[in-house]
């Protein structure tokens, strides 16, 4: 389970790069890069940015990582014999 949170976070961060970078080169070219909310048929726009969208995207990616990587400490606790709680580890 560990490696599928490992490749769920590096994908979702490398599209959360991808987008926050597209959206960054529309802006430069002019452009207004943003996915539309609302729905436009009673004219109401809540207008995202894909900056924000990139960021979530980024930051979604980013815990599965962090994730993966307390999984793993976990499972090398386990493996030899260590049980600490995380208060104990703190002081």
């Amino acid at each position: 389970m560990r490696k599928v949170w490992l490749w769920l976070g590096a994908l979702m961060s490398g599209v959360g790069v991808a987008v926050i970078v597209a959206g960054a080169i529309a802006n430069y070219m002019g452009l207004s890069a943003s996915f539309n909310l609302g729905d436009p048929t009673k004219f109401q726009f809540v207008l995202i940015p894909f900056w924000q969208i990139g960021l979530v995207a980024a930051g979604a990616g980013a815990g599965c990582h962090l994730l993966s990587r307390r999984l793993k400490k976990a499972a090398d606790d386990a493996a030899t014999g260590e049980f600490t709680s995380h208060a104990q580890t703190r002081r």
